[in-house]
């Protein structure tokens, strides 16, 4: 008995010390080889390439790490497989593509342009989560959600506008996330709008609020996708939550009264129409006849 339990703690230790397979990368190179991955990804959205290009950018990225693609995604698999891991090496990329997105052409798009916003102002950055999040299709960690309150940041007439970069790291399969950005108002009725994800690239979605009192911003991202042993993760970095006041249109001024002119002369008065009484037969005998003349010309009876 002693010797059963005496091997499996040896057993037990040597799986703690055996930690990764052989020949799956380490957390530092696979940080390294992901985050230059992103940035190519970035690159090649960018410039508009075509997949073929995109591909060799990222072909480029391993040659110069000394990784073969077939290293690069069995490595992959293997923190597929360990999201709580992988999760620890995407915090760390996300906050070094926050920090240093700025120093390469990415940073002109309108994601990393609404994200430098302050937080005061008619036009503010209210974002209170993260800078980024990894989604995996395999149903443990495809959806995060975000809220807030709207007290005095968000008031009824504000437009909201949400920002964010996707990159979806998948050799195969499709790709497709759902967006939502919604608020709901005080008297529990909702407005809402959605966006469909197929592919990496700048999303934003638009939302005007009306002039109501609002109780909560709110609203998800989800990843479509089937559990499967391959990756399929999706990163979104550089969220941003836009708020822009805008002020409501002035009022109409009411039509000034004209006043009365005194020199206007007074509407002219209808002088009631005098119909004519009919004739009898013997007042139509007594009226004088016409006289007639050589050329037959009728002229009036002399008074």
């Amino acid at each position: 008995m002693r010797q059963l339990l005496y091997i499996s703690i040896v057993v037990i230790l040597a799986a703690c010390k055996a930690g990764k397979p052989s020949g799956v990368l380490s957390e530092s190179k696979m940080e390294r080889i992901l985050y230059q991955y992103h940035l190519a990804k970035g690159l090649a959205l960018s410039a508009d390439s075509s997949e073929i290009k995109g591909r060799a950018y990222i072909l480029a990225v391993l040659r110069d790490n000394g990784v073969s693609e077939a290293e690069f995604d069995s490595s992959l698999v293997w923190y597929y497989q360990h999201m709580e891991v992988l999760q620890k090496v995407y915090k760390r990329i996300g906050e070094r593509l926050h920090n240093e997105l700025g120093q390469t052409g990415a940073a002109t798009n309108d994601v990393n342009r609404y994200s430098n916003l302050s937080s005061t102002g008619d036009t503010a950055n209210i974002w209170n989560g993260r800078n980024y999040y990894l989604l995996s299709g395999n149903g443990f960690a495809n959806r995060f959600t975000y809220e807030l309150k709207a007290d005095t940041i968000v008031q009824g007439g504000d437009q909201l506008l949400l920002n964010f970069r996707a990159q979806f790291v998948q050799k195969q399969g499709s790709r497709h996330a759902v967006a939502c950005l919604a608020v709901e108002y005080a008297n529990d009725s909702i407005s809402h709008t959605l966006r469909h994800i197929y592919g990496s690239g700048d999303i934003s979605l638009s939302l005007t609020t009306a002039r109501r009192p609002l109780r909560r911003v709110y609203g998800y991202l989800y990843m479509i996708s089937e559990w499967n042993v391959s990756p399929h993760l999706l990163f979104i970095f550089s969220p941003s939550l836009v708020r822009i006041h805008t002020k409501p249109l002035p009022e109409p001024e009411p039509a000034a009264e004209t006043p009365a002119d005194s020199s206007a002369s007074a509407p002219d008065t209808i002088t009631p129409r005098v119909v004519p009484s009919s004739l009898n037969p013997g007042q139509m005998h007594s009226r004088p006849v016409p006289r007639k003349i050589e050329n037959h010309t009728l002229i009036p009876p002399r008074s």
